[in-house]
C-alpha cells in the first residue's frame, strides 16, 4: 500500500508506461482465442483506468473536488473489471468450463444494456464483490460511500456546497465551505487503494493467462475447444 497518493501516481506511471498500442495473438491457431479475448479487452481497461486515475488527480489538484470524487468512483469501477477478468482467467484454470469464461468475455466485451442485438451486459456490482471476497466487505462500502457523492444526493449537493446558519436562517453557497476535508480524504484513499490493488492485479496476470492459455491448448487436443466457445 503506498504512503500518499502522490506516490501512488508515480507508481501508477510505471504501468502507463507499459500500454500497448496494439495486442496480437501469440498465433492464428484457434487455441489462443479465448485468452486473446481477455488479453485485448483487459488492456483496453488498463487504458481506462489510467485516464480515470489521472483525471480525478488533475480535478483533485485543481480543488474541483465532486468532479474528482466522480472519476474516483469510476476509477473504483474499472479497477474491479479487471480484478474481475483475472477471476475468470483463474476459474478456468480450475473448473476447465471455458463454456462459462466464454460467455462472461462476451458479455463484457460487447455487452449491452436491454437489447436484444447484444449480449446483457456484467453489472458492475458483480465485478466490485468479486474484489469484495477478498477484502471482507471494504471495497463495496468504499464504493457506495462514493455513490453518495457522485450521485445527486445530500453529499453530492447541499452537502458539498451549502452550509446553513441557524442563527440567522440564512444558507451560503459557495465550493465546500463544510467538506472540503472530507472530500480530499476520499479521493486520496480511493486512489491509493485502487493502484495499490491493480500492482497486484498486473503481477498475477501474466501467471492466470498463461495457465488458461494451457487449459485451452488441453481442450483443443481433445477437441473440445470449438464446442465449448459456441
Amino acid at each position: 500500500m503506498y504512503n500518499d497518493i502522490d506516490e501512488a501516481m508515480l507508481g501508477l506511471s510505471v504501468w502507463k508506461n507499459n500500454l500497448r498500442t496494439s495486442v496480437n495473438p501469440i498465433s492464428k491457431n484457434i487455441a489462443y482465442k479465448p485468452t486473446f479475448d481477455a488479453d485485448y479487452y483487459r488492456e483496453s481497461v488498463l487504458y481506462r483506468f489510467i485516464e480515470l486515475t489521472e483525471s480525478a488527480y488533475l480535478l483533485y489538484k485543481s480543488n474541483l473536488l465532486v468532479g474528482a470524487v466522480v472519476s474516483a468512483r469510476a476509477d473504483q469501477e474499472t479497477l474491479a473489471v479487471a480484478w474481475f477478468v483475472n477471476s475468470k482467467l483463474e476459474h478456468l484454470t480450475k473448473t476447465k468450463d471455458l463454456s462459462h469464461f466464454s460467455e462472461m468475455m462476451r458479455r463484457l466485451i460487447v455487452g449491452w444494456s436491454n437489447d436484444e442485438e447484444f449480449p446483457e451486459k456484467i453489472n458492475v456490482f458483480k465485478c466490485i464483490d468479486s474484489v469484495d471476497k477478498t477484502m471482507e466487505g471494504k471495497f463495496r462500502r468504499h464504493y457506495e460511500m462514493l455513490c453518495e457523492y457522485a450521485h445527486p444526493n445530500y453529499n453530492g449537493t447541499f452537502g458539498a456546497y451549502g452550509e446553513p446558519n441557524h442563527e440567522t436562517l440564512e444558507v451560503t453557497l459557495g465550493k465546500y465551505p463544510r467538506s472540503s476535508e472530507t472530500l480530499k480524504s476520499h479521493i486520496e484513499s480511493t486512489l491509493i487503494i485502487c493502484i495499490s490493488l491493480l500492482d497486484s492485479i498486473q503481477e498475477k496476470y501474466e501467471t492466470v493467462i498463461n495457465s488458461a492459455l494451457d487449459v485451452c491448448h488441453a481442450l483443443h487436443e481433445q477437441g473440445q475447444l470449438k464446442k465449448q466457445m459456441q
